[in-house]
């Protein structure tokens, strides 16, 4: 649908195609897709709860999945072969509403090659094949990541060893999968800008449906725009569907992929969507943390987070939980601090966890729609009060694109290397939960 006031300010965007009609995420913006821990899946559709809910909450108003969801509801989610895929009790996303939701697929490459996972044969191979198909909409193929090569006790030794191995495994995908069944993404690693290259130029020989981003370089914005112009001259974004970033969540780069995904609507292919995914509000309750408030200010964007604290004082209390979202502006308390068992060793027992776990991840989508949406107001006068070196990357980001010339990208350097993730990053870490 036309807009007529982006229109007029000389910065619309055209609305991608999605099957998804009622997505709560712009479909102009790239998409946060939450990683979901397994354990809080099956709990939230088996709506067997202890405890009495907080007050004006139902066990149905949990799962954000559900697009009737009156209390939070999202559209797209990540599982992970390297975390369900001998799962078989039913959950969130195995009986998901397949119209009006978008699962994306992680293959279990990083539980791979870390030992966690096995693959002796083909057999192994094709059973994750099969989940992926069965299970998600859009799904990454199987690779090994280069990552964990700069760490010691790797079992592959070396960028060759990683990527010889990955294409033994898209051989496999593309001789095996199933038309139609899913929509792939063709990995993309590689440690250093060579390694990149030649990883690149290995896998494109396979014709997947779209690109995933893993490895050392997969925040670097200079070196992301450096492969989009290389994808874009040899035709290797148009026609595609999508393109997902695995591992991040941080609000700059949000921004800074609803950029990207804009400038190629724009520019290669209006019909290509960005997503990105950690399993962030799952995994901060291993340290006892949970998500609190946005903070912008000139030089950083960033979501804080805190650690609980712990004791019988808090136990019954009916003083609200400090920290809004969806359902923290429901709890009080004492709904995630209970009397501890013969054998606990905290106030909170399973059921807080999974309300701590639901107030992070609302919280955190919260976030990164006010990252958005402020960005998506300061472009209309250029006057960043927030982020400046964001704002600028930002309008780079655009003129990079429109151009597709290397020589423009160079010109732009010194602002991609005002951004937070310019240079070192941490490999695939936040693959696993």
């Amino acid at each position: 649908m036309d807009d007529p006031i982006r229109r007029e300010i000389g910065f619309y965007h055209p609305l991608v195609t999605n099957h998804i009609d009622n997505d709560p995420t712009p479909k102009d913006q790239a998409i946060y897709v939450p990683s979901i821990s397994q354990n809080f899946a099956i709990d939230i559709y088996k709506n067997k709860w202890k405890r009495a809910l907080p007050e004006g909450i139902e066990g149905k108003d949990l799962n954000f999945l559900d697009p009737n969801n009156r209390l939070f509801r999202i559209s797209h989610a990540l599982s992970s072969a390297g975390q369900a895929l001998g799962q078989t009790k039913p959950c969130i996303i195995t009986q998901r509403d397949t119209k009006n939701t978008l699962i994306i697929g992680d293959s279990g490459g990083y539980q791979i090659a870390s030992g966690r996972l096995h693959i002796h044969s083909d057999y192994d191979r094709e059973k994750i094949l099969r989940w992926l198909e069965n299970t998600s909409d859009v799904a990454m193929t199987l690779d090994v990541p280069t990552g964990p090569l700069l760490r010691k006790g790797y079992k592959f030794k070396s960028h060759a060893d990683c990527l010889k191995t990955t294409m033994d495994h898209l051989d496999f995908f593309h001789k095996n999968r199933r038309p139609g069944k899913v929509k792939f993404l063709n990995v993309l690693q590689g440690n250093s800008p060579a390694e990149a290259d030649d990883w690149y130029d290995n896998v494109k020989t396979y014709p997947f449906e779209g690109w995933a981003f893993a490895g050392l370089l997969r925040h670097n914005m200079y070196e992301l725009c450096r492969r989009l112009i290389i994808m874009m001259d040899e035709g290797q974004l148009q026609g595609k569907d999508w393109i997902h970033v695995l591992g991040t969540n941080e609000l700059e780069v949000a921004v800074l992929l609803t950029a990207i995904q804009r400038a190629i609507n724009r520019y290669a292919n209006q019909n290509l969507r960005i997503s990105y995914d950690t399993s962030t509000p799952f995994r901060l309750l291993a340290w006892r943390s949970v998500i609190t408030l946005p903070n912008f200010d000139t030089k950083r964007m960033s979501v804080s987070t805190t650690q609980l604290p712990d004791g019988d004082e808090f136990i019954g209390s009916k003083l609200r939980w400090p920290w809004p979202s969806a359902l923290g502006d429901h709890m009080t308390l004492g709904d995630v601090f209970v009397q501890k068992g013969t054998f606990a060793t905290s106030n909170i027992d399973t059921q807080s966890c999974q309300y701590l776990a639901h107030h992070s991840l609302s919280a955190l989508c919260w976030a990164v729609s006010v990252a958005n949406r402020v960005f998506d107001s300061e472009t209309i006068n250029h006057q960043y009060t927030y982020c400046r070196h964001v704002g600028a990357a930002v309008e780079a980001i655009n003129s990079v694109l429109k151009t597709g010339t290397m020589s423009n990208l160079i010109r732009y350097r010194p602002v991609f290397a005002e951004l937070r993730h310019s240079l070192a990053e941490t490999g695939d870490d936040d693959r696993i939960l």
